[in-house]
């Protein structure tokens, strides 16, 4: 049974999805403390608890309501959250064709040397799994 598909994220959720990928579980005031790490403009408590309850409705993360302050966990595990993500990014800007975004990368040269080598080791280790 495959999969349900996630909701797409704002790049504000996103980022708090990074955040909590790597920390977690996260209170408010640790995600806040995150969130406006060199930050000009601030993001305020309300702001953040408006984004955290748009992450909980969407499936992403879910609350820990056990003890006095709220804990947030991710809900997806993050290589899944961003394989979505790039699936629908891919999607939405390459029209599903996995080759356009890879050129579109290569040719504006956002992808360095060291990449380049390891993507092609990536390449020719999926060939040679899909020939034997």
């Amino acid at each position: 049974m495959a999969k349900k598909a996630l909701p797409p994220l704002s790049a504000a959720e996103q980022a708090l999805m990074d955040i909590l990928w790597k920390k977690h579980p996260a209170s408010v005031l640790e995600l806040l403390e995150a969130v406006n790490q060199g930050r000009d403009e601030p993001v305020t408590r309300n702001t953040l608890q408006t984004q955290l309850t748009r992450l909980e409705t969407k499936g992403w993360i879910v609350r820990d309501d056990s003890s006095r302050s709220h804990a947030y966990e991710p809900a997806v595990p993050e290589q899944r959250g961003r394989t979505s993500v790039l699936t629908e990014l891919k999607q939405r800007l390459f029209g599903g064709s996995g080759l356009a975004l890879v050129r579109c990368l290569v040719e504006s040269g956002e992808i360095t040397e060291e990449e380049l080598a390891e993507l092609r080791k990536l390449v020719l280790g999926r060939k040679g799994g899909a020939e034997s």
